[in-house]
């Protein structure tokens, strides 16, 4: 049998319970499509000014590449914690949710928004495992 369109995208409206440590209960949450975090991850990129990357070997390591970038640190933060407001937001705005204002998630402890993101990135696909960053390389 053949899956249809409508059971895929079923999916990013179908919010799951999600137990949440820190708060010592459940909040709904839903996965956020590509689209959703394309959109989140243009924010954040927005304090980063250029970025080149350079891999030619002629008088360094053979398949060494250096890059070069520019960053505003103060947009880079203010946005990363927009996107990071942002995602929580979208996920918590579902049917089974209630509504959550971005300045009220502005507000969460710390530890709330940390494990919030983990969760949702869990949800939405994203996920680093130890076996990967074990395998990113490292300078020597």
């Amino acid at each position: 049998m053949v899956i249809k369109k409508a059971d895929i995208l079923k999916g990013i409206n179908d919010p799951e319970e999600i137990m949440i440590e820190s708060l010592g209960d459940t909040l709904w949450l839903r996965p956020l499509s590509n689209k959703e975090l394309d959109i989140l991850d243009e924010i954040e990129a927005k304090g980063m000014k250029s970025y080149e990357t350079n891999s030619k070997s002629r008088g360094r390591i053979q398949g060494e590449t250096v890059a070069k970038g520019k960053l505003d640190i103060r947009l880079v933060t203010v946005n990363g914690a927009k996107a990071r407001d942002m995602k929580i937001q979208m996920s918590l705005d579902n049917p089974k949710g209630e509504e959550w204002t971005l300045e009220e998630i502005g507000m969460l402890h710390r530890d709330v928004t940390d494990e919030l993101i983990e969760k949702i990135n869990e949800l939405s696909g994203i996920s680093v495992t130890t076996a990967e960053i074990d395998k990113f390389p490292e300078n020597e």
